[in-house]
């Protein structure tokens, strides 16, 4: 009897097993819960973080001799583009006022990854005197950084205190006032006579060298007035040697290395001198690379050391980028070489 039932109870379970076992089989499985990321899948999921570019080696050729306003800045401006990866070197290439330079970089390849350290003196107006194989439209702006500022001076106890009596005493004393400038026929020389106009006032006209001779003269009591640079001017006039009159800074009316001195344009018709100093790539170099030092340049526009060895040279850090550099330099050829040409003309 318990043998019998234990037959049964077999036979209930197998037939319950396999009936359970055919309803699951028809069933589709239950969805199982996905796991939940671990912290650690979550991070590396993120997108990679951008890798710094590597260091990148240029030449930067300045047409003038070193220690100079375009030589000072051009190697203040390669000191803080090595905190971004630009390993530039400065290499001098001194003669025919940067034109040498100038026409040394045409004959480069767009790949040497050489750029030119230039302004409006030796990109526009001089070819504008003559071929100098090459023209402004040669070149590639990267951007405007430096801009060192002229002024014009009087000698110590000259019998004028400012700009209009100064044009008072040249009107009522023709003939009897001196002026130093730098060139017969150069750009600077063109601005000196926007200043003061010869078929309106009569005064001397005598060309030196450069400013140092400029200096010179005008402490020596050799001449009246003196054009030069607002960095040579300022410790001369702080010792009582000369009188700053007006400063012909183009990017802005006061130079912060003598706030109290007027701008040209303040006091007179005269537009200011652009002696602004840019980086000019050669067509066809990586247009990558010139973004990236142009970007570079923007930067270091803002670094403190960078202004303050700007401003001990008597410059102003002012950037400008490609677009707006080559808008500056139109303007110029546009608005000023046809007067320049005509003006030369005169003086041949």
């Amino acid at each position: 009897m318990k043998k019998n039932k234990l037959w049964i109870m077999l036979l209930v379970f197998m037939m319950t097993f396999s009936l359970l076992a055919g309803c699951g089989g028809n069933d589709a499985p239950a969805d199982e819960p996905e796991p939940e990321p671990a912290d650690d899948a979550e991070e590396t999921a993120e997108a990679p973080a951008d890798e710094p570019e590597e260091d990148v080696e240029i030449d930067i050729i300045v047409g003038f001799g070193a220690g100079g306003s375009n030589d000072l800045a051009a190697r203040y401006m390669a000191e803080a583009l090595r905190e971004h990866g630009i390993i530039a070197n400065v290499v001098n290439m001194p003669g025919g006022m940067g034109t040498e330079a100038a026409y040394y970089m045409t004959q480069q390849r767009p790949d040497a990854n050489m750029f030119f350290w230039s302004q409006a003196m030796t990109l526009i107006f001089e070819p504008a005197i003559d071929d100098r194989g090459f023209t402004i439209d040669d070149f590639v702006p990267v951007g405007m950084l430096a801009s060192p500022t002229f002024s014009l001076g009087s000698r110590a106890e000259a019998p004028w205190s400012d700009w209009d009596e100064l044009i008072e005493y040249i009107q009522e004393n023709p003939g009897e006032v001196s002026v130093g400038g730098q060139g017969e026929g150069s750009m600077m020389h063109f601005y000196l006579t926007r200043m003061l106009p010869p078929d309106e006032l009569d005064y001397i006209y005598t060309a030196f060298a450069g400013g140092a001779d400029v200096s010179l003269n005008l402490t020596g009591g050799h001449v009246d007035l003196g054009h030069l640079s607002l960095a040579a001017a300022r410790p001369l006039h702080e010792e009582g040697d000369m009188t700053v009159l007006v400063n012909t800074q183009v990017l802005m009316d006061r130079d912060p290395l003598m706030p109290d001195i007027p701008n040209i344009t303040e006091v007179s018709d005269a537009p200011a001198e652009p002696h602004s100093i840019s980086l000019f790539a050669i067509p066809g170099t990586d247009e990558a690379l010139i973004d990236r030092i142009s970007k570079a340049m923007e930067a270091v526009a803002q670094d403190e050391k960078l202004q303050e060895n700007y401003f001990n040279s008597g410059l102003i850090a002012h950037y400008l980028n490609p677009e707006e550099t080559l808008d500056f330099y139109m303007q110029i050829q546009e608005e000023m070489v046809p007067v320049f040409q005509e003006w030369h003309q005169t003086i041949d």
